[in-house]
């Protein structure tokens, strides 16, 4: 099944190399003034606009609110510029993103909408339900002033706006995006209804309906999430290449993230199965990334770093650590089948980067690390 898959992911891939993106402003490039100020989405990124949150907007064009922002550090995916939003905060806070299509979409044709996300490094969960909502219209702030203590929109608030044809379209299998250093794909293939020319992108369930993921065991941290996006699409699927069902979803793709040669780095979302050195299924994105930048460039070698908490006995966590190093060095041995390219190690316990008297201080323990070498 999964080689089924992988087979059908390559041949949607081509299907779509040749469609036209009718996202207006679809890497927020074009703006009217550069920010100096996090909340200057509104009103300065063309073709964009916003609901009853204060959506920010990030650009390398400013010394205050660059790459460097409250929630973090990320550089933008394409170009200079990106948007970001909150997804899950108190009493159900949202930010939301609204694009302009560059022609209304024709009815009964199958479209996809794609966009990419990158978690904020202070964000203390992760979720999964990013949507969208298509409608005939431009969607703001003012359309929402009966609802204006509240900035979550569903279907319900829609519904109470006039003259307002609507569709909410989900991802068919979503996943948690955690990754805080690379980018990822968000999909949404859908059906056109013929009298789309906008749609908003976020999260339109409230807290308790959040399908959400802790990223820290500081239960006095505050709990929010909130992701960066960057280079918006929607493309019209052409079928008549190639018969592909409905139901199957692309792999998900990443930016090449920049990676300094002889720097150590920790995987943020390569996991395994508790006290095995089996490999979970959302390991692959960003191992799927490492293996296309060492494809990419053949002078390139690795080394792999496996590391375990001190709980257990010494031998024991010795051999774990490195047969984790060796999943990971196999799983990118079956990309780039070359074994002279990649070593690995395992430490065990004895190189440990936090306490290990305490739960935060062991999950920071419990990590695989990498080094690029330039040959």
């Amino acid at each position: 099944m999964k080689t089924i898959l992988i087979r059908l992911i390559i041949l949607l891939s081509f299907t779509c190399t040749s469609a036209q993106n009718l996202v207006k402003n679809s890497s927020f490039e074009s703006y009217k003034y550069c920010p100096d100020d996090i909340s200057r989405f509104d009103k300065n990124v063309s073709n964009w606009s916003v609901l009853l949150g204060t959506t920010d907007y990030m650009n390398a064009c400013s010394r205050t609110v660059g790459f460097q922002n409250h929630n973090g550090k990320q550089a933008a995916r394409n170009g200079n510029g990106y948007a970001g939003i909150y997804v899950y905060s108190k009493n159900d806070y949202r930010e939301y993103i609204g694009g302009t299509l560059s022609q209304k979409l024709e009815k009964d044709k199958k479209y996809v909408l794609t966009f990419y996300v990158s978690l904020a490094d202070y964000a203390t969960l992760a979720i999964k339900d990013f949507s969208v909502l298509f409608t005939n219209s431009k969607l703001s702030y003012k359309d929402f002033s009966f609802n204006r203590n509240n900035t979550l929109v569903t279907s319900k608030t829609v519904s109470k706006i006039k003259g307002i044809y609507y569709n909410f379209y989900d991802q068919p299998e979503p996943i948690y995006y955690k990754s805080k250093q690379i980018w990822m794909q968000v999909y949404i293939p859908f059906t056109a209804k013929g009298y789309e020319t906008n749609f908003i992108i976020g999260s339109f369930v409230s807290n308790s309906k959040t399908k959400k993921i802790k990223l820290t065991t500081n239960a006095k941290q505050k709990q929010f999430s909130y992701y960066y996006i960057d280079d918006v699409s929607v493309e019209l699927i052409n079928r008549e290449q190639t018969t592909i069902s409905e139901e199957i979803i692309p792999e998900l793709e990443t930016a090449l993230p920049t990676i300094e040669n002889n720097k150590v780095y920790s995987f943020t979302n390569v996991l395994f199965e508790f006290d095995k050195a089996v490999l979970l299924p959302e390991s692959q994105l960003e191992l799927n990334t490492l293996a296309k930048i060492l494809l990419k460039n053949e002078k390139l070698s690795i080394e792999i770093y496996g590391h375990t908490d001190a709980i257990g006995t010494k031998e024991h966590n010795l051999e774990l650590s490195k047969e984790r190093a060796k999943a990971v060095a196999n799983y990118l041995l079956d990309k780039i089948l070359d074994e002279n390219r990649i070593k690995w190690f395992g430490y065990g316990s004895t190189k440990p980067v936090a306490n290990n008297t305490t739960e935060n201080g062991r999950t920071k323990n419990r990590r695989v690390e990498f080094k690029l070498i330039e040959d």
